[in-house]
């Protein structure tokens, strides 16, 4: 679904809040499209993470790619 919707230039922003669980492959998927998102100049955020991705993306060093 990213793949498509940057395809075709549609902003997105993922809110997170309900998110229960994330492992390794919900956060290189993200990070992925934000990857994309700074080469190519589209509009990607993740916003309002719950505690476990929160924690997740801490982990990972990543944390600064999320947005309240």
């Amino acid at each position: 679904m990213l793949d498509r919707l940057r395809h075709h230039g549609h902003a997105v922003t993922l809110d997170l809040a309900e998110v229960t669980f994330m492992d390794s492959t919900g956060l290189t998927t993200l990070m992925d499209a934000q990857v994309h998102a700074e080469r190519n100049g589209w509009s990607f955020a993740v916003r309002r993470p719950s505690p476990a991705v929160r924690r997740v993306f801490e982990l990972a060093g990543m944390d600064r790619f999320l947005t309240e």
